[in-house]
């Protein structure tokens, strides 16, 4: 049963890079902006499996993620790993009341928190000097907020498409 379970992590962990490779090849409006489809592969972990699978291949992830980068321990990785840790804990309580809220309500839940973590690191670790006082960053703010949002529907679109198919192949 171990075994079975470490080929699902390492099945989900090369899932969730794959799905953040292929992130890159997406046009976006700002270079650091991303869809999260490797969430895509931490929701499927946390349905089908635990919440300790699902942190797992978080933490896997941005590491692997970092190591082939070269950006281990660097201003983007910390903010990676804060934000990540953020909107997947967020996601673990939300799953409680699973069978009350969609996947989708979840995942854009677990988008917004995470891109309101990725603004608070960002501010600490390289604009805390700067005054955020200003319309123009207000604008930005709420639009990198909404655009995560969008993001969410998205992703929680997609796991919810792949959660319909497993139903129907069961039924």
């Amino acid at each position: 049963m171990k075994d079975k379970r470490r080929r699902y992590l390492t099945a989900f962990v090369l899932l969730a890079l794959y799905l953040s490779l292929i992130e890159t090849l997406i046009p976006k409006p700002f270079p650091w902006m991303k869809l999260g489809l490797a969430n895509v592969a931490t929701i499927i972990a946390l349905e089908k499996f635990d919440k300790k699978m699902a942190i797992e291949i978080l933490l896997l992830r941005i590491f692997i993620q970092g190591m082939m980068l070269g950006t281990m321990f660097s201003p983007s990785f910390i903010i990676s790993l804060m934000s990540g840790g953020a909107s997947t804990l967020l996601t673990i309580l939300l799953f409680k009341y699973r069978k009350n809220l969609s996947l989708i309500a979840i995942c854009i839940s677990g988008a917004f928190i995470h891109n309101l973590t990725q603004l608070f690191v960002v501010y600490f670790l390289l604009f805390r000097n700067i005054s955020i006082m200003s319309k123009s960053i207000f604008i930005f703010i709420w639009g990198f907020l909404f655009m995560g949002c969008i993001s969410g529907v998205i992703t929680g679109y997609i796991c919810e498409r792949l959660q319909i198919r497993r139903e129907r192949e069961k039924g």
